[in-house]
């Protein structure tokens, strides 16, 4: 492990979503970023990949996705595990992604768990007879921002489905209704929800959500539809959601 003073580059702390795909694993993997640099990163992931393995990354930088090649350095055996990987290729619209988020991060009013824009059909399950439609506007690695036409008190229970679409099986994860506040336009109402799901449903949630996202043919572009298409094709044999 590097020394602090021995680093090239500052390290700021940044919880980016991530999917990665890598030789040592079976199925495309998901993640977080604990902290970021122009570099490298620390991931926290699932399931340990030795140093020297290789691994392509999809990178949630909040209004972008950056794609990036990185190699292990080094690796601690944990739940989760966390590994130390360098950049081996971020190039063109991906490093200016990259490069926009540390700027931020660097800058007064940084975010350690990043928002990142997500406008997807959702339901709210309050219980099996009571089910509140929404949409939802943001999403990070600890809940999601959605606007419901009526509004739930703080502190409220709830689940939030968002649909099967394509070959996609629906995604459900619990949450706590955090705060409340009207839209701009003056129809409906917004709500922050914490998730209250482990680590494991609360990212299987933000994968499949991401992942319907992405593969929308007006976000995507070509190249990266094909990538996130080859993660769907292994996703759908068993890895992620269910």
């Amino acid at each position: 492990m590097t020394h602090p003073s021995a680093r090239q580059h500052p390290r700021f702390p940044a919880r980016l979503p991530l999917l990665f795909d890598s030789p040592a694993v079976p199925g495309p993997g998901r993640g977080v970023t604990l902290n970021v640099s122009q570099g490298g990163l620390l991931l926290g992931v699932p399931e340990p990949l030795p140093p020297g393995t290789p691994a392509s990354l999809l990178l949630f930088t909040g209004d972008c996705v950056a794609r990036a090649e990185v190699v292990v350095v080094w690796m601690v055996e944990d739940i989760p595990c966390r590994l130390g990987v360098r950049f081996t290729g971020l190039t063109g619209h991906d490093h200016l992604a990259w490069e926009r988020l540390l700027a931020y991060q660097a800058g007064p009013r940084p975010r350690v768990s990043v928002r990142i824009p997500v406008a997807l059909e959702v339901t709210c399950l309050l219980s099996p007879d009571s089910r509140v439609p929404g949409q939802m506007q943001n999403l990070s690695d600890d809940g999601l921002m959605v606007s419901l036409a009526q509004e739930l008190a703080p502190r409220t229970h709830l689940a939030v489905s968002v649909p099967p679409w394509r070959s996609l099986p629906p995604v459900e994860v619990r949450a706590e209704v955090v705060w409340t506040r009207a839209t701009s336009d003056g129809h409906g109402v917004l709500h922050g929800l914490r998730f209250l799901s482990d680590d494991r449903e609360g990212g299987l949630f933000v994968a499949g959500a991401l992942l319907r996202q992405l593969l929308d043919p007006h976000e995507a572009s070509p190249d990266r539809s094909v990538y996130l298409l080859a993660l769907l094709a292994r996703t759908t044999a068993g890895r992620l959601p269910r």
